[in-house]
């Protein structure tokens, strides 16, 4: 789980509208909803094949509850154990 300061710096990477949704959320919620908007928008950018070396705010994937998959593809959250996050995206 990252720190909040970490949150806060990294949230300027996010799609605009996922560095909102963290933006008006309470701030001891911010951590968990970064990090699964950062593992959605990884295994996108790694479904693609393109990793990190694509602008990571190109797409939106949601820092909420539900993942918004991009158009063709399937995203979904991974139950893992407590204080970690994962996701899986598929291309349909």
């Amino acid at each position: 789980m990252p720190a909040p300061h970490t949150v806060t710096e990294a949230s300027e990477v996010l799609h605009p509208a996922e560095a909102a949704e963290l933006a008006a959320l309470a701030p001891a919620l911010r951590p968990a909803a970064f990090a699964r908007a950062w593992t959605r928008k990884e295994a996108y950018l790694k479904g693609l094949g393109i990793g990190l070396g694509a602008d990571p705010s190109a797409e939106y994937v949601g820092a909420g509850p539900l993942p918004s998959a991009p158009s063709g593809w399937f995203l979904a959250d991974v139950t893992v154990p407590d204080g970690h996050h994962a996701a899986v995206a598929l291309r349909r």
